[in-house]
């Protein structure tokens, strides 16, 4: 054995003997003894873990702890918005949300479901967001910061029902496009730089 191997190299080369036994264990400490606390560490570990043998009783099958982990993965994180994102759309209604509609060149069910935070933040392009910003004589980070808050049901769904209505999942950008009556080319269009 040479004596210039790392201690990476030489524990490597000991876990990987067909035997760890005390011979083979003297063995390593004679031609590396600057290793001798390591090996020892080593060796005791790898007859601790034949001796011990593999776990009965697995975590993933525990019930209890599955149930957590999937109550753990369930937390989104909570988005900070600022006042001027939560308050973005309180001004915008009647004519004037029909004139930002014409402005944008997008049906008006579009923009509701933007306005009730339907559409998967990541999934409208750029583009987009910056003439939606430029129409709403807003910035770009505020309107991100809207968009990403949680979805809601328009206060129209919420008098109307009889029960309490139950908040839509969020849906692409292209999706949403390919639900209104757009033509092929506006889809395209308001998809540019988003491919």
């Amino acid at each position: 054995m040479s004596v210039s191997k790392s201690l990476d190299d030489v524990m490597f080369a000991f876990s990987v003997e067909s035997q760890q036994d005390a011979t083979t264990l003297a063995r390593y400490l004679k031609a590396y003894p600057q290793f001798a606390a390591d090996l020892v560490d080593l060796a005791h570990e790898l007859n601790l873990s034949v001796s011990l043998g593999p776990s009965d009783a697995p975590l993933e099958d525990d019930a209890n702890a599955q149930a957590a982990w999937l109550q753990y993965v369930a937390v989104r994180p909570t988005v900070v918005a600022s006042e001027a994102a939560q308050e973005l759309f309180d001004t915008i209604k009647g004519k004037t949300f029909v004139s930002l509609a014409d402005a944008l060149g997008v049906p008006r069910s579009v923009l509701v479901a933007l306005r009730d935070r339907l559409v998967e933040p990541s999934s409208i392009p750029h583009a987009f967001i910056r003439r939606f910003a430029s129409a709403m004589n807003s910035t770009v980070e505020v309107v991100q910061q809207y968009l990403s808050l949680p979805p809601m049901a328009s206060a129209a769904v919420n008098f109307k029902a009889d029960q309490k209505p139950a908040v839509q999942n969020r849906i692409t950008f292209k999706t949403l496009l390919k639900q209104t009556n757009l033509t092929e080319e506006q889809q395209l269009t308001l998809q540019k730089d988003f491919e």
